[in-house]
Order: structure tokens, then sequence, then C-alpha cells
């Protein structure tokens, strides 16, 4: 029997027939003062309800954001609110707020946002990943997908006598079990970014793996499709001409749309700047277009703008526009409406009957257990952790806006009843805000990164290979850490082995990646870490080093910047760095100082969790440009401060490598208390390290040592002031701690940048100098006792066992070397 009365209403349907009459010349008010109703004309009823939304929602999210809760959950439960379950129970709220009328123009708003929003995620989308993916991620991905809809259907058609009718008659359970036990790419990847965890190497994984399930969802869910529309076609004239019409829509996104793209991104648009604004505009229709074709082929809208993103080349400069452009606009402000209007048809009040929805629950429950079991299993396969493979399998279980849109679906097809409906969306909102804070509490990848071994330079073995890691950013960070390396001065008793890592921005795509770096292909086309490490390569060729003296081994990482810093540490531990270098966040080019604030970020997240000691190099000696085929190293001059303290012995340290080859001079300029009491409260480490140094150099005639006796930290700054001008690059240790110490009294409060330290900042900020600085930070590690443990120069190992924190079962995470 037909649940729809004889009025059109359907009171089961998520949304009821009704016969809403109004007049559709009501769209622009004249106002108030003329005897208008504004909300009783379109466009002021469609700014109102936009503005309650936008209101209610920023609101919730400042004050659930702090708890915790995703922005997801945070969207749904304003639309429950504004919703029947709580203000909408009062009906002249609904009809004064959100009359069907402006319903209506809210979903077809917020589902022109999701369109496009599909189209973007696709763009972005690095079917890369596909073509050798680890195989650690292809078995969570199965396992995590398999199981689940293997015990959901048994379950299912085990107990199906005991559903509700209305769910025995339609394929909601079937269609539901398939999408609860598949992964979504966008909305894991989408997750892991809002936790700062899509750089991690959990967080890989899971993209990787709901990529491949994904993918292959997409593609069932095609043959599918096709495959329904076949067998109700009218006529097998019919059923040919759906699959030719489809077919001859693949083949336009290949032969016509990808080469026009690929033309414009490679010929039309400047290196790395944006498509142009007629070819973005141009591109946003064809992607509603393609929602159409879909759509009209009976293929469903969401399907054709994920077609068309998958196709078209993702990166710069499309995928960059896209983010741009999109992102703080449809995808921030309008897709929110899409999901509180989710939220405004859920109705708590349709729960009371808990015997007609507890069996849809409980498949929803099978289906999120399935998928932690799957991913457990999986993950302790290959070797992970319980701890680590069991977040793997709550990433793997977010749920958020696709799943959304097909409980959307289900709604407006009437295969889901109002209480199924709001059953489902519960289900989400509880498995997002179960899985979310438990990633956050028992996920953190910084915490890992820790060496078990001592890696300082003071530490190092003077004829053993000096590990080091250079992160780069841009080409114009190339050319100090090219002299840096010339005045260390590589040779079979000083071997270098350097890592070179080029850092970018994850803008224009969705998957973070960190590996070797690889040839390009096309020889004809070069980004920027090609031409950096052409240039590294330039110069090992140009040197003519001994063979053995220097070892380069390039990398590439692209991350958010507010991770990067977890693949500089955890590529440093992998590589048994000694040192990490990295750019200042300020870069002069003889006219004008640009400041980069989120380098600036990045070096200082970095000395927070480094394995090792880390270093600035703050490039003041020329201007901006390329010195790769320059002949004699700029830094001939090199000075040290001493003020004492680890910083200062690993800057000493570095200072006493360079001296060694036979065209670098050092100064040595150690500044003491000129009182008598300061004799007695010297360190004793301080004095042995420094007897040590003045041994070493005893023959050495370029390295010069001069002690200078101060009162407070007005004669220190005196010193540095006078003396700095007379080196090319001056070596000074952060001493973060020892801030309070008399030497800088006085000094610290007027830094500007702390993660150069007193010194440091001070040499960066004075006016006319053109010295070049190297600010260190030495690696501070305790033993398993929490004691550290000293040991005497060139007497340490080389630190051949690091691993990360625990018994070691993270190491098939970090990238192969």
């Amino acid at each position: 029997m037909s649940l729809k009365n004889s009025s059109g209403y359907n009171p089961a349907a998520v949304k009821p027939f009704t016969e809403a009459c109004y007049d559709n010349n009501l769209v622009n008010s004249q106002g108030i003062f003329l005897g208008d109703i504004p909300i009783r004309f379109a466009l002021p009823l469609l700014l109102l309800e936009l503005s309650i939304i936008f209101i209610f929602s920023s609101t919730a999210d400042f004050l659930l954001k702090r708890l915790g809760v995703p922005r997801v959950v945070t969207q749904l439960l304003v639309g429950i609110v504004l919703g029947p379950s709580v203000l909408g129970q009062s009906r002249q709220f609904r009809i004064l707020m959100f009359p069907e009328r402006g319903m209506y123009l809210l979903e077809n708003i917020s589902l022109i946002a999701l369109i496009l929003f599909l189209f973007s995620i696709s763009v972005r989308t690095d079917l890369g990943l596909l073509r050798r993916p680890a195989r650690s991620a292809v078995a969570v991905g199965f396992a995590s997908s398999v199981l689940p809809l293997a015990l959901a259907l048994i379950l299912f058609y085990t107990m199906r006598d005991s559903f509700p009718v209305d769910l025995q008659r339609t394929t909601l359970v079937a269609e539901l079990v398939v999408r609860l036990s598949l992964s979504s790419f966008p909305v894991v990847t989408d997750a892991l970014a809002e936790l700062n965890l899509l750089s991690s190497d959990l967080g890989r994984i899971a993209v990787s793996a709901s990529l491949v399930t994904d993918v292959c969802s997409w593609v069932l869910k095609v043959l599918f499709f096709a495959a329904v529309l076949f067998t109700r076609a009218n006529s097998p004239a019919s059923a040919l001409e759906i699959v030719a019409l489809f077919v001859a829509f693949v083949i336009i996104l290949f032969v016509v749309l990808r080469p026009t793209v690929v033309w414009i991104s490679q010929k039309k648009t400047p290196p790395g700047e944006l498509i142009g604004e007629g070819y973005f505009v141009g591109l946003m229709i064809i992607a509603l277009l393609s929602a159409l074709t879909t759509e009209v082929l009976g293929f469903k809208y969401m399907l054709g703008p994920v077609m068309l993103g998958l196709v078209l080349p993702g990166g710069m400069p499309l995928g960059r526009t896209l983010t741009e452009h999109l992102d703080s606009f449809f995808t921030s402000i309008f897709l929110p409406v899409y999901v509180v209007l989710a939220g405004y048809r859920t109705d708590f009040m349709e729960l009371n009957k808990a015997s007609r929805w507890t069996l849809l629950e409980l498949i929803t429950l099978v289906c999120f257990v399935g998928k932690l079991i799957g991913s457990l299993a999986a993950g302790v396969f290959y070797k992970m952790s319980v701890r680590d493979a069991f977040c793997l399998g709550l990433m793997l279980n977010i749920k958020g806006v696709i799943e959304i849109a097909f409980i959307n679906n289900w709604g407006d097809s009437q295969k889901a009843t109002a209480q199924h409906f709001s059953v489902l969306i519960l289900s989400v909102m509880i498995v997002t805000t179960v899985t979310t804070p438990l990633i956050k509490y028992l996920y953190n990848p910084s915490a890992r990164i820790v060496a078990t071994k001592r890696r300082t330079i003071e530490h190092a073995k003077r004829n053993s290979a000096f590990r080091m890691l250079v992160c780069l950013h841009t080409e114009e960070h190339v050319p100090p850490v090219l002299d840096l390396l010339e005045a260390i001065n590589p040779s079979p008793t000083n071997p270098i082995t350097l890592n070179v890592l080029h850092l970018s921005d994850l803008s224009g795509d969705t998957s973070s990646f960190l590996r070797m770096y690889r040839r390009p292909r096309d020889r004809g086309t070069f980004n920027a870490a090609d031409r950096i490490v052409n240039a590294f390569r330039f110069f090992e060729q140009s040197r003519n080093y001994e063979l053995g003296s220097l070892s380069i081994q390039p990398f590439v990482s692209s991350c958010p910047y507010n991770t990067m810093h977890n693949d500089i540490c955890s590529l440093a531990l992998r590589c048994k760095s000694r040192l990490i270098v990295l750019p200042f966040h300020k870069q002069s080019d003889g006219a004008r100082e640009t400041s980069k604030q989120s380098f600036q970020m990045v070096n200082r997240m970095v000395m927070d969790i480094a394995p090792c000691s880390v270093a600035i190099l703050v490039d003041r000696s020329i201007p901006a440009g390329s010195t790769y085929a320059h002949t004699t190293s700029l830094f001939q001059h090199i000075g040290v401060y001493f003020l004492g303290g680890p910083d200062d012995r690993d800057a000493l340290s570095m200072g006493s490598r360079m001296s060694l080859i036979h065209n670098t001079h050092l100064t040595v300029v150690r500044i003491l208390l000129s009182s008598e009491e300061d004799i007695n409260k010297r360190d004793p480490q301080d004095e042995r390290f420094m007897a040590g140094i003045k041994k070493q150099h005893a023959s050495n005639e370029r390295a010069v040592f001069k002690d200078k006796f101060v009162d407070d930290g007005e004669g220190t700054s005196a010193i540095v002031s006078s003396t700095s001008e007379k080196y090319d690059l001056v070596i000074v240790g952060r001493r973060k701690r020892q801030e309070r110490s008399p030497l800088t009294s006085g000094l610290a409060e007027w830094s500007e940048c702390t993660e150069l330290g007193v010194l440091g900042d001070m040499l960066a900020t004075l006016d006319g100098e053109q010295v070049s600085i190297m600010v260190v930070q030495q690696h501070v590690w305790l033993s398993h006792d929490e004691t550290a443990v000293e040991v005497p120069e060139n007497v340490a190992g080389d630190g051949t066992d690091a691993r990360t924190i625990g018994d070691g079962s993270n190491d098939h995470l970090l990238p192969r070397i």
C-alpha cells in the first residue's frame, strides 16, 4: 500500500511531496518602506538562509574545534539544530526561515558546490600512486573493504526475514554495505589534512589504500550502472545507443579535453603561474556539463566531474588554480550548506520505534568493526605495530561528504525513508566523532622521530663520512649551500655524504610524497627540483673530487607546510644525518628583502623535534642569483663566537672542520665574563673541548684564537657588532638553553627571530652587513636513564644504529634509500 496520501504528501519520505505554490515573479523586494515583506521574495530569503547557516556554522566550529570535533560533524549538528529535531519543531520557524521555495534554491546551489568539489579533488588526485602502489597499502585497502563487505552481506541475508519489510524490498542495505565497506579517497584526504596527518607515514598509506579501493569502486560502479541501464532499455537499439553515447563521452575526455588542457597548461600559461581567468571559467563550465551529461545518460551526476578530473593533469598549474579559486569560495562557503541541509533533514523524532532501525544500525556497526579488523590484520601481516594498524583502520573508517551525498541520493529516490535517513546520518556523525579524537590520541608522527645514538657535529669522527641533509625550497637557496659545501672541502680523509631534499608545498595535489628524485622522462621540460639537482651534479663534476670524497643523493618532498618538519626529520633519521641545514626564511636580492613565514614555521618545528644537529644558513654575502659556476669558495674567512654550551661546541666543531683546508682562515673569538668568579664557574666540558680544538690546530697558521672579556650582554653585543664585518661567514650557536646567561643578558628582549638565537638574530638584523651567518643547534640526546652520555672527540661512533621510538617496527614506512 502506498504511503502517499491524496494531497501528495508522503510522511515516510525524506523530502515530502508538497504542493508549494508561490509566485515565480517574487525575486527582488522593493523594501519594507514600500510595504513589501522582504523574506517573501527569493533573493532576500536566500541571503537570510545563507547568513543563518554561516553564522551558526562559524560559531559552532569555533566552539567545537577545540574539542576536536571535525568540521563535517559540526555542520551536521548545525543542520540538526535548525531542523525538526530542535528549532524546526516550531512550524512558524520553518515557514518563516526555511520554507520550501527557499530550500529548493539552497539545494541547487549546494549541489553545484558538490559537483565542483568532486571535480577539484579529482583533478588533484595523483593517479601515479596506482602505478607502483606499496604492497602494504593495497593489502590494507582490500582487506579493509572485502572483510566488512562479506560480514555485513552474510549477516543481512542470514537475518533478512527479521528486517523490516521496507528494507527487504529495496536494495538500500546492499548499497549501504558497499558504501560503508569502501573508503572514500576525498573524505580520507580531507580529514587527514584537517588532522595534519596527510604527510605522515600512516597518512600516506591510508591515502594510497583509499585511492586504490575508490578507483576500483568507481570502475565497478560504471559497469553496474551500464548493466542496469542496458537491462532496463526498451529495446536493444536503445541499449546500444546508451553504451555508444557513454563511450563517446569517454573518448571526448581523452582525445579532446585532456590534450586541450595540457596545451593550455604548457603553452598558454607561464611557468609557476596560474591558468588564465578565461580558461578557468571554461573548465568550470565543462565540469558542470560533464555532470549534466552523465545525469542525462542515467549514470548519476557525480560520475561526470570525477571522470573529467581524473583524466585532466593535476599539479601545477591546473590543480593550483583550482585550489586558489575554488577552495576559498565554493568548497569553503557553499559546500558546507550541502552538509547542513543533510542535517536539517534529519529528524530524531523518527527514531521512536527502535525495532525498525536497530538492525540497520547493526549493519553499520559490522561494517565499522570489519574494517578495523581487516586493516589490523593486513597491517600486522606487513609488520606494523598493533597500534599503528589500529590507527590505520580508524583513518579508513572516517566518513564525510561523499557518504552524505549517497545518503541524500537514497533519500531523494525514496530508497531510504525519513527514519532510515536519520539513522544513517546519525551513524556518520558517531563514526566520525569517535574516530577523529582516537586518531589524535593514539598517533603522533613527531613523537617517533627519536634517534638512539648521538648525532652531533661535535661527536663525529674526523675520518668517517659526515652525513648532511640540506633542505631547499627554491633555487635561490642553492648558491649558499654550494659555498658551504666547498668550504668544507670533501676529500677521501674528509668524506661528505650529502642528501639534498627539495621541499614543495602540497598545492594542486592531494597526495603528499617523500621519495628519491627521478629524472624527468621529457628532457624538454624541467621544474625547480630538476634545476636544483642539476646544479649539485654540475658542482660535483666541475670540482673533480677524488673518488669517495662526495656522495650526493637527491630527494623530493611535497606536503603541507604545517607537516613538512615530519618529512625532514624522518628522512634525517633514515639517512643517519648528523646535520640538517635549513635556509633562512628571509631572502634579499640586493634591492629588496622578501620573507616567507611558512619557511620560518618549518624551521622552528624542525628545531623542536630534529633527531640530529640543525643549522640555519642566512645568506647575506651577495645578491641572490646563480653562483653554480664559481671557482673559489666565497667563505674564505670564517669567524666563530664561542660563549660556551653544547650549541657553541657544535658551531666551533663546524668551523674547525672547514679550517682544515688550505685556503680557509678561522678566527675563534671566545667571549668570557671579566669577573674573577667566572673562572670557577666555567663548564669543565667547554674547557676540555676548547683545549682539544687548540691542540688540533696547533700547527695551523690559519687558525686564530682570541679571548675577549666583557661585563654583560652589552659588551658581547659591542664585540660582535664591531668584528663581524671581517668575516665571510660567522658561525654561532643558537644557545636556547643558555638564554639567561650573563653574557647575553638584555639581548633576548630585542630578538625578532627566536630560531636564530640571540647572537644569530643580532647578526641577521645588522644593517649594511654582507656577512653570511650559520646558526647551529646541537642535537639533544638522552640515554635510556635520561642522562646525557658524553663521548670524547674522535672516539664517538658514526651512529649507524638509528631507529624510531619503540621496537623499530615502523622502519618500513620510511622511504627506501
